[in-house]
């Protein structure tokens, strides 16, 4: 392996474990939203109606693993399932109010912690990290496909 590459994994665990910890210590202590499943949130919110096979395709995760975060999610209100009027065996997931607020708070929350730690960096830096960001990740799944 390239000494280059070696070096670029490293990075990467570390910043793994840099977002794991931000992540963690940013969260707002006062969320309803279920540990681990802001990302099944996330998805339900931006769309306009999910199936759970397609979050769970879209986020490279098991289907048991996408709909146990899906019931947590109703359970506490943040997600409610309707019949899919295509096909009437199947669930559209959408979020509630309630659900919509939770993602708020919890990205608001987010961006001032992110805004706190980059608040070093100056707009050309930030733009140059989130395009060359952008571009890495495109590439890492172009080559997962």
């Amino acid at each position: 392996m390239h000494e280059r590459h070696r070096e670029l994994l490293s990075h990467l665990r570390d910043a793994l474990k840099a977002v794991r910890l931000f992540k963690q210590r940013t969260a707002p202590r006062d969320t309803v939203v279920p540990a681990g499943a802001l990302g099944v949130l996330a998805a339900i919110t931006a769309s306009r109606g999910s199936h759970v096979k397609e979050l769970a395709a879209a986020s490279a995760l098991d289907p048991s693993t996408i709909s146990r975060a899906v019931a947590a999610l109703v359970r506490d209100g943040l997600v409610e399932r309707t019949a899919d009027p295509a096909d009437g065996r199947a669930c559209v997931l959408t979020s509630t109010d309630a659900g919509r607020a939770a993602y708020d708070q919890v990205l608001d929350r987010y961006g001032r912690g992110l805004a706190d730690a980059l608040r070093g960096w100056t707009p050309d830096e930030l733009r140059t990290f989130s395009t060359l960001l952008h571009r890495f990740t495109d590439d890492l799944l172009e080559a997962a496909r």
